[in-house]
């Protein structure tokens, strides 16, 4: 995504680890750097156990430009042919108390013979104790061609007690392998 205020790259990768589909692995790196070279990261490693219903544990290992943590929690994972949904509820195994809430929603129904609607919204919030740590909802809204998405995005994020925002608009582009 190039955006008004910064560059944000994501690469993802899933991986199912038995023929029923319950062992998962899903990966995600991020970066984003902003147009003052100051730059965030992000890996994290989910490795999901999924029953026929959807339901199933979760755990995180997770790397950012602060610190290293690991998660546990419970999530729903759903495919069909023109939806996916991936939800995470967890807590930080650490000293102080973490809980998260991480959602992947996408949407993708068909336009044309060879063309569909791309929309994706992505949610994240994190707390600590009573306290609100930050927030992140990402939309993307576009077109798939055999492949290929690009369109628009917005990244929003809310910080500390006060939610103060900072949003980032532009445009995408993602390709599926």
């Amino acid at each position: 995504m190039a955006g008004h205020k910064r560059l944000f790259a994501d690469m993802q990768w899933l991986r199912f680890l038995d023929n029923q589909h319950h062992w998962s692995v899903f990966c995600r790196s991020r970066a984003t750097v902003d147009y003052n070279n100051n730059t965030d990261l992000f890996t994290g490693a989910y490795i999901n156990y999924t029953t026929k219903s959807g339901l199933g544990a979760s755990i995180v290992g997770k790397i950012t430009s602060t610190e290293g943590a690991i998660d546990a929690g419970l999530h729903i994972f759903k495919v069909k042919s023109d939806w996916m949904l991936f939800g995470l509820a967890s807590l930080g195994l650490k000293s102080d108390l973490e809980y998260s809430w991480f959602s992947i929603l996408r949407y993708t129904p068909k336009v044309g013979a060879r063309c569909r609607l791309y929309t994706s919204l992505e949610l994240f919030f994190l707390f600590q104790k009573n306290r609100h740590v930050y927030s992140v909802q990402r939309l993307r809204v576009g077109l798939d061609w055999q492949g290929l998405q690009f369109g628009l995005a917005n990244n929003l994020a809310e910080f500390g007690t006060a939610w103060q925002t900072d949003n980032n608009f532009g445009g995408f582009v993602r390709k599926v392998f």
